[in-house]
């Protein structure tokens, strides 16, 4: 009952404060403005992302109390880092950052993360296994952000893999991560009306790196759950799409000779929406392969063994190569933003 009210109280939060985040928007000029790679066509509010963070603290600390210990240590870990990606992202959406700057920028949240005893067993050496996973944290924050292209897209998605982190943090007895992560997708619930279909107001790169690593630092965290290698694959598969559309992006951008971080409409959801010709049809159907890899890491989480996780695993897999070989084939139109 106390972790579906840090849901629900979150959500009540963000439904009256993102609308006063959009007025304060306007009242500072914190703006996102129409340009020729971009896809609205008016200025849009770009306080999203503080309205999102604001509603899942104060959700959460609403329900602290209720809520059994569970490793509180956890919870706090993924709220101050999600706090110092939220701060990175109004820096950059307000005065624009150079791409060395948010990497450092990215990498002290991820280094907040593993300092704190968050770092899982993989098996590997230490020196190996912490780069590997701040690459892996870094490289999500910025597929996150580069899929915070179209209304809706990131808040939906992570509302639901969020949620489903929390199903498998309260598996394990981590009732206070759980609380968190219900807090934040509640909050994502209760911004998505002022964001779908239509926007009134952006996550901006505040929101989409805040909730990155949110869910970077959820899959680590999942990763204590498994005993075993096969499980913790699970983590990995639950946030296959922002993966699979980030991984799409860098081989077509790499092998047309474009600049990777120079925006444009080759992103897979663009595609597939010049294909389906609806965007809302697009998103939504895009939260349904979302909840489906969802419900797919947390059956090789639970299981923690080798044959469903080779299973599903191969099967995401080539359903990844057949859609990226296909989607590849689409005719990229020139407006839009990365």
């Amino acid at each position: 009952m106390a972790l579906a009210a840090a849901f629900a109280f979150s959500l009540g939060l963000a439904l009256v404060l993102t609308p006063l985040a959009t007025r304060l928007a306007w009242a500072v000029g914190f703006l996102d403005h129409p340009e020729a790679r971009k896809l609205h066509t008016a200025a849009t509010a770009l306080l999203g992302g503080v309205a999102v963070f604001v509603a899942a603290l104060g959700g959460w600390l609403a329900t602290r109390a209720w809520v059994a210990a569970g490793p509180e240590r956890e919870a706090l870990t993924l709220l101050a880092g999600a706090f110092v990606a939220l701060v990175l992202g109004v820096w950059d959406d307000r005065f624009g950052m150079r791409p060395s700057v948010k990497l450092v920028g990215q990498a002290t949240a991820g280094v907040l993360l593993l300092g704190s005893g968050a770092m899982p067993d993989l098996g590997l050496p230490a020196l190996i296994a912490v780069p590997l996973l701040l690459v892996a944290l870094i490289a999500l924050m910025n597929a996150v952000n580069f899929l915070d292209n179209m209304n809706g897209m990131v808040g939906g998605l992570a509302a639901i893999s969020l949620t489903a982190f929390a199903l498998h943090s309260v598996a394990r007895g981590a009732t206070g991560t759980a609380a968190a992560q219900l807090a934040l997708a509640g909050a994502c619930v209760g911004f998505l009306p002022y964001n779908f279909p239509r926007a009134s107001i952006f996550l901006g790169d505040a929101g989409s790196l805040l909730l990155g690593y949110s869910l970077g630092a959820s899959a680590v965290l999942a990763c204590h759950g498994p005993a075993h290698v096969w499980g913790r694959l699970g983590a990995g598969l639950m946030l296959g799409y922002p993966a699979f559309d980030m991984i799409f992006v860098v081989v077509n951008r790499l092998r047309e000779g474009r600049k990777l971080y120079v925006g444009g409409q080759d992103h897979t959801n663009h595609r597939l929406a010049s294909v389906i010709r609806c965007p809302k049809k697009t998103v939504m159907l895009l939260w349904l392969s979302g909840a489906a890899l969802s419900a797919s890491g947390l059956v090789v989480l639970s299981l923690d063994r080798p044959m469903p996780a080779l299973l599903l695993l191969a099967l995401w897999t080539l359903l990844f190569l057949w859609s990226g070989t296909r989607l590849s084939r689409v005719p990229v139109v020139s407006k839009a933003t990365s």
